[in-house]
């Protein structure tokens, strides 16, 4: 760029506070041509950047950097370095391990805690629906336990006593009953199990689709179909499948019997053990007495009656007991 010679003194000095910050001889702005300050402004710029690269060395600079890159030699590792870092190593590997452990421990200890209990007392029947639509009818004096929610991948209830269980079918999720030391798979069926400890036995009976029975931490089970009975022995752990020939097996769920030349001392169990209560023949003679008939949700007194009209007898109440004899000539 070619200088303007027609700039003062003043003017530079004036220009040198504005661009520099510099101070002037004197303190009166004189008026400079704009398009001058433009260019004297790009002109100083030019300049100052000049000297400021002189000043920087760039191969002295790289040649400082080199050096210090070879002067720093890398320290050799030692065997007692590579040892404590594999012990690292194992160290957390083994915590992970034991963490993921204790986590799905917790979490079958988490779903086993929050359990729910129903007991059925002698006041009657009672029926509960689980988590996954499956039914549940309770017969007296019957203790179930049942998760909240079912797993992932089981659904496993226990239960002490008599209950009729109507499975919601799953074939990806087996329904598992603990009872006592056997165990009952299914995968969607309607069957009874008796439990009670103390018949020293477990009873299970099938009234549609396929049931497992196996005995615990024992490979041996049976496969029951319907109308089929299996059934675990307590004390000599045996377990046996046999064909159901007792039409009564659910009485004291649909109060529904079946007699056909039944034995009357037979009937009288059966009459006991439905609706909870003590029928006795002192006359032993009585108990071979057959009897045909149906009752379907009959009162026992209307039961009672009809028997006794049968064959001739008579009964007493006395409390809670009833007593059945020959009338009187």
């Amino acid at each position: 760029m070619k200088a303007n010679q027609n700039i003062r003194q003043e003017d530079w000095e004036l220009l040198a506070k504005e661009l520099f910050d510099e101070p002037t001889s004197q303190d009166s702005q004189v008026p400079v041509d704009e398009s001058e300050q433009r260019q004297l402004r790009q002109l100083t710029k030019k300049i100052n950047l000049h000297y400021r690269l002189k000043k920087y060395d760039p191969a002295g600079a790289f040649s400082q950097v080199k050096s210090r890159i070879r002067g720093e030699e890398p320290k050799a590792i030692s065997r007692s370095m590579v040892m404590r870092a594999l012990k690292i190593a194992a160290a957390v590997i083994l915590a992970l391990i034991i963490g993921s452990a204790a986590y799905y421990v917790g979490q079958r200890q988490l779903g086993s805690t929050h359990m729910a209990g129903v007991t059925v007392d002698d006041a009657g029947l009672s029926q509960i629906e689980l988590s996954d639509g499956t039914l549940v009818t309770l017969n007296r004096d019957t203790k179930i336990n049942y998760p909240d929610q079912f797993a992932n991948d089981i659904r496993e209830v226990s239960i002490e006593g008599e209950a009729f269980f109507e499975v919601t079918p799953n074939p990806n999720k087996p329904f598992i009953i603990r009872a006592g030391e056997a165990t009952v798979k299914v995968l969607g069926t309607s069957f009874s199990v008796n439990a009670y400890p103390e018949n020293d036995r477990v009873e299970v009976i099938v009234a549609s689709g396929k049931v497992e029975i196996s005995k615990l931490a024992n490979l041996h089970k049976i496969t029951l179909d319907p109308g089929d009975k299996g059934t675990f022995i307590n004390s000599s752990k045996q377990l046996t499948k046999s064909l159901n020939d007792d039409p009564n097996f659910l009485a004291w769920k649909t109060r529904t019997f079946v007699f056909n030349e039944t034995a009357l001392a037979d009937v009288i169990k059966q009459l006991n053990k439905v609706y909870r209560v003590q029928i006795s023949l002192p006359d032993h003679q009585l108990d071979e007495l057959l009897l045909n008939a149906h009752f379907e949700k009959e009162t026992l007194d209307f039961i009672l009656e009809v028997i006794s009209n049968t064959h001739g007898l008579k009964v007493e109440k006395r409390g809670g007991h009833y007593l059945l004899s020959k009338k009187d000539a």
